[in-house]
């Protein structure tokens, strides 16, 4: 298949799976919190972008170092330290932004307000310090396990 339309169909691929995650975290979200919190949309739509945006990058990456697996050169050093440093800035996210909010109410502040003015904000400064530490001292691991395999 050309490339220009490997990238569309990846693209459009991970589009879908992004909308789709989206679409149902904000449901579940919403209907599940609905009984606890008056505007549980307010927590379903945050946590429903969170969730697209992640399944899209993760979809992005996932399916380019599937692609690159099967090549006789491998994966990249490039593709495999995108993929990691994502990864870690999805996991650094969801617990930053969960202590972030447990912290909001547990110190008797509303789950929302927790949610979006707190747990958000740290959630994203720890996506971005835990992205950029994976992604330092994970291309710095296989750089050693390349020098080790020669």
């Amino acid at each position: 298949m050309n490339s220009r339309l490997e990238t569309v169909v990846r693209i459009a691929g991970s589009s879908v799976a992004g909308v789709v995650a989206f679409v149902a975290v904000t449901v579940l979200v919403t209907a599940g919190l609905e009984p606890y919190v008056w505007p549980s949309l307010l927590v379903g739509l945050p946590a429903g972008v969170a969730a697209g945006v992640a399944v899209f990058a993760l979809a992005i990456l996932g399916t380019r170092y599937y692609a690159e697996r099967g090549t006789e050169a491998g994966v990249s050093r490039r593709t495999a330290v995108r993929l990691w440093a994502a990864l870690g800035a999805l996991g650094s996210f969801v617990v930053g932004g969960a202590l972030g909010t447990a912290a909001v109410v547990l110190w008797g502040g509303g789950l929302a307000s927790g949610l979006a003015f707190v747990g958000l904000p740290i959630g994203l400064l720890a996506a971005g310090a835990g992205g950029a530490l994976t992604a330092r001292f994970g291309a710095r691991r296989s750089d050693r396990r390349r020098a080790s395999a020669r």
